[in-house]
C-alpha cells in the first residue's frame, strides 16, 4: 500500500479517501492481532488495492493532460523517494531483530523472505511456498505483510507504460476506460479460476489482483471527467453509505476459511469503488472518513502497515511465549507510536527539503536500487552459512534407501507369509520407480511370537554431533515419494502407477492414505526389500481415506479431487488384489463440511466404509502423535537441552489419537496397527530417539526415524499374518 501522495491542489487530494486509508489499515492491524471479532480484517487489503488504483491513476492522467506525455523517471523517483526510505529501515530493523530472535534454523529463510521483500518479489516467493496466505498468518515470516507491497510495486512498473499507450489521440478518456474495462474483466475471470485452480498464486499475484486496482482506476477516470459531480448528490451519498457498509460487513463476516479471493472479493472491492466514487457530498460517509482519528490513521497507514506485523510476530519470541489479547492490544497501540514516529521522522522528510540532496530524478533511482540491493546482500547473508536446507532430501541414493546404517534386523523375526499362495498381480510396471534386482523369494514361515525390539534411548542433554538426519537437513528428510511423483498434490484424481520393494516379489502390500500415510513409506519399503515384498502406493496429500465430503484447507473448498482419487484407487486395488493392504492418515487434517460429521464416531465409521470396500486383508496404522512445534527449529533454539523440545502427552495425543482407527476397524473387521509406543517412549514424549531427530516438522516423522521403525512394523505384521 503506498505512502499518501503529496496534497497540492492539482493532484486531486481528498481527505475522506485518506480516512478511508485509516480504516483499511485499522481493519488490517486488528484482523492481524485477532482483536474486536475482525475476521474478515484482510479485505482491508482489497480496499487499499482499489484506493492505489484511483490514486495513481488520476495522478498519471492528469500528468498526461496538462504535459502530453508521462515523466517515467520523475514518477520513479517520486515513488522511490515516499516509499522506499521507511521501508528499508523497517527491513533492516526486522532483519536485526529476527536474526536475533527466531530460531537459529529459520534465519536463512527468513534472511530470504526478507531478501524478496527488498527486491518486491515477496509474493512470488510466498506464492511458492506451501501453505496459503492464512496459513502463513498462523507460523509467519515477519516479511509476509510485504506481498502487497510487491504487488503495488510490480504494479507501478506497467501502469504508467499502460495509461500512456492507451491514452494517446483523441478521446483519450474513453479509450483508458475501454482499456481497464478490459483488464478489470480479464483480470477479474483469471482470479476466479485459479482461486479454484491455484489459491496461493490468485491471492499473491498481480494478474490476478489487477482487476481491483483497475477499478479504482476506472473512478478515477470517471471522477476526472466530472461524472460524478453531476449526479444527484443525495443518490451519491446513498451510494457512499452502501459502499461503507460493504467493506464493513465483510470486515466482520468475512472469514479465513473462505476462498479468498475469488469472486466474494467483489464485496469490498466494489464497496470501496463505489464509495471513492460517491464524492464529497455533506450527507455522505465523508462525515465520518474525514474525521481527524481516521484520517491521521491514513497518514500514517504506510508506516503503520509496514511496522504492525513484524511487531506481532516478533513479540512472541521476545517474550518468551504466546501474548494474550490484552498484549496483543499493546502491542497495536505500541505499532502506532512506532507508526507515528517513521512517519513524522523518516517518511516526512524525505518528501520535504531533505529529498534535494539527490533531487534528480536519475539520482534518487540509483540510491534507491543502491539501498534496495545493499538490503539484499544484508539479508541473504544468512542463507550463505550453516543451516541451508538441502537440495535434496535423504532418500536418494542407494545406500539411504538400504540404511544399512540401521540396527541389524532382529534375529528371531521372521514375518509369515499366508497359505492362500501369490497375490493375482500385473507384471511390473517398466516406469516403476525402483530398479532394484529381486532377490529369490522367502518360503512361508510358520508363526512366530512377537520379538523383542531394541530398547529405545531418548536423548538427554545437548544434541548429539551424530544426530541423524543432521538438524540443518531435517526438514528436507522425507520419504522419496514426492521426488518419485509418487505423492499426489491436490488437482490429481487418478494415483500413478508406483511400485518399490521388489516387483517381481510375490507378495505385495498396498500403502493406501494421505501424507501420514506416505510418512510410513520407509519403513514399509525397508521391511519390503528385506522380506522380498512388492509395494504399491496411492497417496495424496490432505486426503483421508473417508467416505465423507471433506473441505480442502488450502482451496478453501469441497475436496472432490480426494473423493474421485479414493474412488479411483479402490478400482485400482481391487484390481491389484494385494495381500495386504495398510491404510493410514491424519486424524488432525479431516475436515468434513459437515459439523454432524465431525465426531469420531462419525468419521471412523465413513473410514470404516471405505475398508470394507477393499478386498485381501486390511489394516488400519494408527496415526502418529501429534508433535504440535516446529521441531527441527526447537531443537535449533535448544542445542544444549533437546528436553525442552519434548512434547507432552496432553498435546501428543490431542483429538483422540487412536480412537478413529479403533472405530474404522471394528466397523470393517480389519486389523490394526500401533506403533506408539515406538514413537512415544516416554512422559513427556522425546523428540530424538537413539540419536535420531522423530519429527521433521509439526506431525511428519523423519524418514530416517520412520526407516528405523521396521522391526516394529513387520513385527506387527507378522502378528496380523500369523492370524
Amino acid at each position: 500500500m503506498s505512502a499518501t501522495p503529496d496534497r497540492t491542489s492539482h493532484d486531486g487530494f481528498r481527505p475522506e479517501v485518506e480516512g478511508l486509508r485509516g480504516v483499511a489499515v485499522l481493519i488490517v492491524v486488528l484482523f492481524h492481532a485477532g482483536l474486536a471479532g475482525v475476521t474478515g480484517g484482510f479485505v482491508g487489503v482489497d480496499v487499499f488495492f482499489v484506493i492505489s488504483g484511483f490514486l495513481i491513476t488520476g495522478l498519471l492522467l492528469r500528468e498526461h493532460e496538462r504535459t502530453g506525455r508521462i515523466a517515467f523517471l520523475a514518477f520513479y523517483a517520486r515513488r522511490a523517494r515516499r516509499l522506499l526510505p521507511a521501508a528499508v529501515v523497517v527491513l533492516i530493523v526486522t532483519l536485526i531483530a529476527a536474526m536475533n530472535l527466531v530460531a537459529p534454523l529459520d534465519r536463512p529463510s527468513v534472511g530470504l523472505d526478507g531478501a524478496a521483500a527488498a527486491l518486491s518479489l515477496g509474493n512470488i516467493r510466498f506464492a511458492l511456498a506451501s501453505g496459503d496466505y492464512f496459513a502463513n498468518v498462523a507460523a509467519p515470516s515477519p516479511f509476509l505483510h510485504f506481498w502487497s507491497l510487491a504487488v503495488e510495486e510490480q504494479f507501478y512498473l506497467v501502469w504508467p507504460a499502460l495509461i500512456l499507450i492507451v491514452a494517446r489521440g483523441v478521446h483519450a478518456r474513453r479509450r483508458v476506460v475501454l482499456a481497464l474495462l478490459g483488464l478489470v474483466m480479464a483480470s477479474f475471470v483469471g482470479n476466479v479460476v485459479l482461486t479454484d485452480l491455484a489459491a496461493n498464486w490468485a491471492f499473491y499475484s498481480l494478474p490476478t489482483r489487477a482487476w481491483e486496482l483497475g477499478l479504482g482506476g476506472l473512478v478515477a477516470v470517471v471522477a476526472g471527467a466530472g461524472i460524478v459531480d453531476r449526479a444527484p448528490r443525495g443518490l451519491a451519498s446513498v451510494f457512499g453509505w452502501l459502499g461503507l457498509a460493504a467493506i464493513l460487513i465483510a470486515t466482520f463476516s468475512f472469514d479465513q476459511a473462505m476462498a479468498w479471493p475469488g469472486s466474494a472479493a467483489l464485496v469490498p472491492a466494489v464497496g470501496a469503488a463505489v464509495l471513492v466514487a460517491s464524492g464529497r457530498g455533506r450527507l455522505g460517509p465523508s462525515l465520518l472518513l474525514a474525521t481527524a482519528p481516521l484520517r491521521f490513521l491514513g497518514r500514517i497507514s504506510y508506516s503503520l502497515y509496514l511496522v504492525h506485523w513484524p511487531i506481532l510476530v516478533l513479540a512472541p519470541f521476545a517474550l518468551g511465549g504466546q501474548v494474550d489479547e490484552l498484549g496483543r492490544a499493546g502491542l497495536v497501540l505500541l505499532s502506532v507510536l512506532a507508526a507515528t514516529l517513521s512517519w513524522a521522522v523518516i517518511e516526512t522528510p524525505f518528501r520535504g527539503p531533505l529529498p534535494r540532496l539527490v533531487s534528480p530524478p536519475g539520482r534518487t533511482v540509483s540510491v534507491g536500487l543502491a539501498s534496495i540491493l545493499a538490503v539484499v546482500v544484508i539479508a541473504a547473508a544468512p542463507s550463505m552459512g550453516w543451516g541451508a536446507a538441502p537440495a535434496a532430501a535423504a532418500e536418494t541414493t542407494a545406500s539411504a534407501l538400504i540404511d544399512t546404517s540401521d540396527a541389524s534386523w532382529p534375529d528371531d523375526l521372521v514375518v509369515p507369509l499366508p497359505s492362500t499362495g501369490p497375490s493375482h498381480q500385473p507384471a511390473p510396471s517398466p516406469t516403476s520407480p525402483t530398479t532394484n534386482p529381486a532377490p529369490s523369494a522367502k518360503p512361508a514361515a510358520s508363526p512366530v511370537p512377537r520379538p523383542v525390539l531394541p530398547e529405545d534411548v531418548a536423548a538427554t542433554g545437548a544434541l548429539s554431533s551424530d544426530v541423524r538426519p543432521a538438524l540443518a537437513d531435517a526438514r528436507g528428510d522425507e520419504e522419496r515419494l514426492r521426488a518419485d511423483g509418487c505423492l499426489a498434490f491436490e488437482r490429481v484424481t487418478v494415483p500413478p502407477d508406483c511400485i518399490y520393494g521388489v516387483p517381481a516379489g510375490a507378495f505385495t502390500v498396498a500403502l493406501v492414505g494421505d501424507s501420514h500415510a506416505a510418512q510410513w513409506f520407509p519403513a514399509l519399503d525397508r521391511l519390503a526389500r528385506h522380506e522380498g515384498w512388492r509395494v504399491v502406493t496411492f497417496v495424496k496429500v490432505a486426503c483421508p481415506f473417508i467416505d465423507m465430503p471433506v473441505r480442502n484447507t488450502a482451496l478453501k473448498r469441497d475436496y472432490r479431487e480426494c473423493a474421485d482419487f479414493n474412488e479411483a484407487t479402490i478400482a485400482r486395488l481391487n484390481a491389484i488384489r494385494p495381500d495386504l493392504t495398510l491404510v493410514s492418515m491424519s486424524r488432525i487434517a479431516i475436515h468434513p463440511l459437515t459439523t454432524t460429521d465431525d465426531t469420531v464416531a462419525a468419521k471412523g465409521a465413513a473410514v470404516g466404509r471405505m475398508l470394507s470396500r477393499l478386498s485381501g486383508r486390511v489394516a488400519i496404522i494408527v496415526d502418529t502423535p501429534y508433535a504440535g512445534r516446529d521441531v527441527p527449529a526447537c531443537l535449533s533454539a535448544n542445542l544444549a537441552d533437546v528436553e525442552a523440545c519434548a512434547i507432552p502427552q496432553a498435546v501428543a495425543f490431542t483429538d483422540h489419537l487412536g480412537a478413529l482407527e479403533k472405530a474404522a476397524a471394528k466397523a470393517a473387521g480389519a486389523d490394526r496397527i500401533d506403533l506408539t509406543q515406538h514413537i512415544c517412549i516416554g512422559t513427556p514424549c522425546p523428540v530424538v530417539v537413539n540419536d535420531r531427530i522423530v519429527y521433521r516438522d509439526i506431525g511428519h516423522l523423519t524418514a530416517t526415524f520412520a526407516r528405523s521403525l521396521a522391526p516394529a512394523l513387520a513385527a506387527a505384521i507378522a502378528l496380523i499374518l500369523a492370524r
